[in-house]
């Protein structure tokens, strides 16, 4: 997993994220071509154009960036960031995203990002991104994609999504959710100021939960079934928290599109992420890492056991010292390796 450092304006990031991932983003056109129907998607493209222009006018600058310095035509590098929906891009995902509110290194986020088993998986990069508007923020995505919504600022703020789905009806003038968070994210400092702003617009894409926490322990997950947003608040006084692959919030059980067998494995991981974080001697790094490694009757890191997901890679935010961890492949089995925002 190469992590890749960019600044300057949005377009020259794009441009030197293209150009440090330029075999990457061909690899991963070639192992997943964005187009399911690329008639279909230039019909739409002008409402996803004046959609970006209006509300993510940097995002977009990124984009086209990125095209340039990838060497790849534009819309490419438009369909994989902005998908058809329902967004044939997505694998198996899974996700686990867990937060503690404070311990002896801090309030801390935690995720193993799942998918496809090795060999058949997306190229995976971490972005540092300084760009001249926003504050500092480490992305993790897949080569030639923005942002999934994976990472942390400079100020603290992390979060983490886990895929479930929608069946609410959109357009394609909702802002599309991924790039919403990420430009959220690089201009809010708290969990509280990125709940307000990612509310504030419909978006469009297939439907997440996002785990926030920010370096003062506030913690919440929105449960986000596109164009709708709800929050699912921590417990007065809870030590930790999660989201997995399905809404816990009652009213929106039935609002993903995935059959009732389908959230069994998302839901035994929710219950094993209610109990065993009280059995941790502490909330400490050392601790997020052991859930992030566990396996048992239900598995945190995935080798497709049960539901043919695989742990693609692993994060740890340290919010308060401005410190992510990232594990490639499977936690249990590899070390993780340091970035400083």
């Amino acid at each position: 997993m190469k992590i890749v450092e960019v600044s300057g304006d949005a377009r020259t990031v794009g441009r030197q994220t293209g150009e440090a991932l330029r075999e990457e983003i061909a690899l991963h056109m070639e192992m997943y071509p964005p187009f399911g129907d690329r008639e279909a998607f230039l019909a739409r493209k002008p409402a996803f154009m004046d959609t970006l222009e209006r509300y993510l006018p940097a995002v977009l600058e990124e984009l086209e960036g990125t095209a340039e310095g990838a060497d790849q035509p534009f819309d490419d590098i438009l369909a994989l960031n902005v998908p058809l929906y329902p967004n044939d891009n997505d694998v198996r995902d899974g996700c686990t995203n867990v937060a503690f509110a404070d311990g002896p290194d801090g309030p801390l986020w935690g995720k193993n990002n799942d998918g496809y088993p090795p060999g058949k998986q997306r190229p995976a990069c971490g972005r540092l991104v300084r760009r001249d508007d926003a504050i500092p923020t480490l992305i993790f995505t897949f080569c030639g994609m923005v942002a999934t919504t994976d990472g942390m600022n400079a100020e603290g703020l992390a979060m983490g999504h886990s895929s479930v789905g929608s069946t609410f009806q959109q357009s394609d003038y909702h802002v599309p959710v991924r790039l919403w968070a990420y430009e959220c994210t690089m201009h809010t400092r708290t969990t509280g100021e990125f709940v307000r702003d990612f509310g504030s617009l419909p978006t469009r894409g297939k439907g997440y939960s996002v785990l926030v926490v920010d370096a003062q322990g506030t913690m919440c997950s929105i449960e986000a079934p596109c164009p709708v947003m709800q929050v699912r608040h921590a417990p007065k006084g809870a030590p930790f928290m999660n989201c997995v692959n399905y809404y816990q919030i009652p009213h929106l059980w039935e609002a993903d599109r995935r059959p009732e067998m389908g959230k069994l494995n998302a839901i035994a991981r929710r219950h094993y992420l209610e109990h065993a974080p009280a059995q941790l001697p502490d909330y400490s790094v050392a601790s997020m890492q052991q859930l992030l490694r566990h396996h048992g009757d239900v598995s945190v890191c995935r080798h497709g056991d049960t539901d043919a997901s695989h742990t693609e890679y692993s994060m740890i935010g340290i919010t308060r010292e401005g410190k992510v961890l990232y594990c490639p492949g499977y936690p249990c089995e590899g070390q993780y390796a340091e970035v400083q925002l």
